[in-house]
């Protein structure tokens, strides 16, 4: 058995363990709006952490030279819309991924179609099957790094027309989105799935 005490690792080190273990991640193409224009950039630490009312996270770490475009735009415009990121959308997706210079529009690099969300000022993605249009909650400094965790309500769900029955259940299979794995470029499809019923007394969560 291989076992490693983590604060003799670098960085680096625990950051290659936890990509390759914690597999597959829903990945979240997040759209911003700062003083400079709009943004687009993929997370691949990001979950949904909330019912009541709806919240979803992502965690953003620093570049060299300070916060990422995203965090300085929600600072500036405490508002997002977080994109599901199906298998038809994952090379513009790649794009939006670039390290561009603050200012570069990626939805247009990546030629997306910016359309406007219903409650927040950011940009929604036309292309992209599901996006829901967030508040800011919180944004937590964690770590020496540090990483930056974004917490959202979500205030507006977007859903292609099929996606979605009367009774609130989402067509995964329909939907089509794609996860992280590790390295800079492990990804996988859901196109091995299976259901397990729930066990009695189990929880909902």
């Amino acid at each position: 058995m291989s076992d490693f005490d983590a604060s003799k690792l670098t960085q680096l080190e625990q950051y290659k363990l936890l990509i390759g273990t914690v597999t597959p991640r829903p990945i979240a193409l997040v759209t911003t709006l700062g003083k400079t224009g709009p943004n687009a950039a993929p997370f691949s630490f990001f979950n949904a952490v909330g019912s009541d009312p709806a919240m979803l996270c992502f965690s953003v770490g620093n570049k060299q030279s300070g916060a990422k475009d995203t965090v300085e735009n929600i600072r500036e415009c405490p508002e997002f819309v977080v994109h599901i990121v199906s298998d038809a959308i994952k090379d513009q997706m790649n794009v939006c991924a670039v390290d561009y210079a603050r200012g570069v529009n990626e939805l247009e690099k990546a030629g997306f179609t910016a359309v406007p969300s219903k409650v927040v000022r950011p940009p929604r993605i036309k292309e992209a099957p599901v996006a829901m249009e967030c508040k800011l909650v919180q944004i937590i400094e964690l770590g020496r790094r540090p990483n930056h965790l974004v917490i959202g309500e979500v205030v507006w769900f977007h859903y292609d027309d099929g996606l979605v029955n009367d009774r609130y259940h989402v067509d995964v299979g329909r939907v089509n989105p794609i996860g992280r794995l590790a390295g800079k470029g492990g990804y996988t499809r859901i196109t091995d799935r299976f259901e397990m019923p729930r066990l009695p007394g189990g929880s909902p969560e």
